[in-house]
Parts: structure tokens; sequence; C-alpha cells
């Protein structure tokens, strides 16, 4: 079984100062060995983790290395980074994730959905506003005290019906929800203990998970 090392991180890093398709070519083997086979050993792993503490049947998706040119001003064809979310089956598509992101210097863990499905925002703003954001409110506080962050707000206003001056105004004005966790020490998730590690991590936001998927879940708004 492979695992992320420092030949990840070496690869990843050779990959950023070097981002073209001639390099990768001539660099696929190493790819294949220190980066895909080990996020893919790493997927399982801690996806079974997941399970085992109670989380029910999880599935992973490793995000691919090669970049959505598109829409992107930026045509370097490559991601010099890991990215994987681990989505419990029973969320469905659209559903809270837990995310793992790797890149020379910084491991990025978190939990939350990047973005809310259309049927989603509704249910969000009306449990939000209500007493069970309350209860959501005290649980991103206690994880901002444990060096947790949130991205900022999408929307510059809150959204009507609501007041400009709710206490969860900052809440409303997002259209989704992820709490990261960022730190220098790659070495967290390398090696045979690696997942363990970010699972126990992880585990730290399983009060936002459980949250978001029972208010998100078919548009349902908890009392």
């Amino acid at each position: 079984m492979t695992m992320f090392s420092h030949d990840t991180i070496d690869f990843l890093a050779a990959l950023r100062a070097n981002n073209s398709r001639a390099w990768f070519e001539g660099n696929r083997g190493a790819y294949h060995d220190a980066v895909r086979d080990a996020a893919r050993d790493f997927a399982e792993t801690l996806s079974s983790l997941l399970e085992m503490h109670g989380h029910g049947p999880v599935t992973p998706k490793i995000f691919r290395i090669n970049r959505d040119l598109r829409f992107s001003k930026d045509k370097t064809p490559y991601n010099a980074h890991v990215h994987i979310a681990f989505r419990p089956a029973d969320a469905g598509p659209d559903g809270p994730a837990w995310m793992v992101g790797l890149e020379p210097g910084k491991l990025t863990l978190g939990a939350g959905i990047m973005q809310f499905a259309p049927s989603q925002l509704d249910a969000w703003r009306e449990s939000v506003a209500g007493p069970a954001g309350a209860q959501l409110q005290r649980d991103l506080d206690n994880l901002r005290k444990r060096g947790c962050s949130l991205s900022d707000p999408d929307l510059v206003r809150v959204p009507k019906p609501y007041e400009k001056d709710h206490p969860r105004a900052d809440l409303l004005r997002r259209k989704g929800l992820v709490v990261w966790w960022h730190t220098d020490d790659t070495h967290m998730a390398f090696g045979p203990e690696g997942p363990a590690r970010c699972q126990e991590k992880l585990q730290t936001f399983a009060a936002v998970m459980v949250w978001l998927g029972q208010t998100l879940q078919a548009g349902r708004v908890p009392s």
C-alpha cells in the first residue's frame, strides 16, 4: 500500500515549478507512485476509518490533477495539489462532505457544502434565522476557538426578508458553508498513520456535518 510521503510533496513542488505537459509526461511514473496511487490508498483508508467511527458508508472522490481551462485565464494544465472529498453515502450528491487538501507547505482539512443547491438555500436561510441557527452558531464559535475558520460570505447584504442586523447575518449572507483547518505540518498526512491522524481532526467537525445533513435533507427545517 502506498501512502502520502515526502515524495508526494516533492513531486507537487516540482510540478508547480514545471507546470507543462512535456514535463508531466516525462515524470508520469513518479506521479503514479507518489500522487495517484498514494491518494487512492489514503482515500480508501480514511473512508474506512470514517465508517468505523459511525458515519456509515463513505464515498471518496479524488479530484483530477488536470485543470479545467475552459473559463480560466491561467492556462497551466495541472493542479499542483491533491484534493479529496469524502461524502456519506446517505447524504446524496448535494450533501455535506469532509475534505482533505495537500500541497507543498500546507495540509487543509474541512467539512461542509461548498455551494448549496437551489433547493437547499431556502431551508438553509430559514434554519439559520430560527432556533436551530443558534446551535450552529455555537458549534462554529467553538470551532473557531480551536483554530478553524470560514471563508468570507458570498453576499454583501443580508437577503430579504431577513433583517440586516440579524444576529446571524454572517450566516444568512452565505450560499455555502465549509469549516476549514489549515496546518503547515504536511507530515500529518504521511505514512500508514496519516489517515488516522486526519480522521481524528475531521471528527471535530461532526456537529456541523450532522447539522447540515439534518437541515438540508429534502429541504427539511429542524426545530
